[in-house]
């Protein structure tokens, strides 16, 4: 760092270039001092910058949402439809996407619950943890998650076999309130005997069981926390947007964050935007690369609070943080797990979740 002239210019006008006064002397010792103190102030003050450049991004947290496939109808001699293949696969794929904070998965039997906390102890450095201890049912949820857990609770849905599991987190965007569900799709015809007559709040006398299973599951994401706390509802709900269970969620101020994100709706034909419709009982298919997706029924839905305008960086990453909002890995894979080239019969889906600036 160069030293201000003034500083030096008594020293030639005083004693001449070659011989110091004893005044000017003590001038130039005084204003080496500064320069020193200006140097070691300036490295602390350089890191401080750069910190502030730091936090000075955007902060959000990135969601992922899949329906894994238990493999119970696969054939006894495929393991699940290759199953550690297929946690293998969605390792690799959960790492090549930025290792996002929050992972939600359905149909998670006790087989793939082993698997995921095996995997785990290497997945991202061992950055997660499984939310959920395992029911030993065939279809249960599990989260892992990167983020700090307050609390967590699970309820069972009309019918007896289906769940919602709630956890709120510590998020860069305050407490998030995340529910994931693996609800029943709506019957052909109606159900015998009618719709629900012992119902528990909040679904009422009359209504269908599988209106209520909905129903319970916005309910448990919207009972905890506070007012400003952030919402994210999610799952495979077995139903197409066109579906009044659907509409009801809308109805409530719920975001379809897939739709919000600009994302084309499903076309059923070429397979484009759709998230469910492969065979769910051949291994074959799950190595096939030209099987398509016919429907969409896999949903991250969200709840804007008072605190926060929830914003969603696009299906291209524009943020640049390995992970947009969209499908989660819609086309097939490359073939290393044992020429598997999908983890499931159903394609995830992905959420970067930020709060727009005020």
């Amino acid at each position: 760092m160069a030293l201000p002239s003034l500083w030096f210019g008594s020293i030639s006008r005083c004693c001449g270039c070659y011989h110091f006064c004893a005044a000017d002397s003590l001038t130039l010792r005084f204003a080496r001092l500064i320069a020193v103190a200006v140097v070691v102030i300036a490295v602390p003050l350089g890191f401080s910058h750069q910190t502030s450049a730091a936090e000075s991004k955007p902060l959000g947290v990135r969601i992922v949402n899949l329906n894994l496939l238990h493999g119970a109808f696969c054939a006894p001699d495929t393991n699940h439809c290759q199953a550690p293949d297929r946690v293998d696969l969605l390792v690799h794929q959960i790492e090549q996407s930025g290792c996002p904070e929050v992972i939600g998965l359905q149909e998670i039997d006790s087989t793939l619950n082993k698997l995921i906390k095996k995997s785990r102890e290497k997945l991202c450095k061992g950055s997660y943890q499984l939310v959920f201890p395992h029911s030993g049912g065939i279809d249960s949820e599990q989260v892992l998650t990167t983020l700090p857990v307050v609390s967590t609770k699970v309820v069972s849905l009309s019918g007896r076999f289906r769940t919602a599991s709630r956890v709120v987190l510590k998020s860069a965007l305050g407490p998030l309130v995340l529910v994931v569900t693996h609800q029943d799709g709506d019957p052909e015809t109606a159900t015998p005997g009618g719709g629900c007559k012992l119902c528990k709040p909040p679904c009422t006398v009359g209504t269908s069981l599988f209106q209520c299973q909905t129903d319970s599951a916005v309910d448990l994401a919207e009972k905890a926390g506070k007012k400003t706390d952030l919402r994210v509802l999610m799952g495979d709900f077995n139903v197409p947007p066109t579906s009044d269970r659907y509409r009801s969620i809308i109805a409530k101020g719920w975001v379809d964050s897939y739709l919000e994100a600009g994302n084309p709706e499903c076309n059923s034909v070429s397979g484009v935007g759709c998230t469910s419709g492969r065979d769910d009982k051949s291994i074959a298919t799950l190595k096939d690369p030209t099987a398509r997706q016919s429907e969409r029924i896999d949903f991250i839905f969200v709840k804007p609070s008072p605190s926060c305008a929830v914003v969603f960086d696009p299906s291209g990453d524009t943020n640049q943080n390995k992970l947009g909002t969209g499908l989660f890995n819609p086309l097939p894979a490359n073939g290393d797990q044992n020429s598997l080239v999908w983890t499931s019969d159903h394609t995830g889906v992905s959420a970067d979740i930020s709060c727009a600036k005020k």
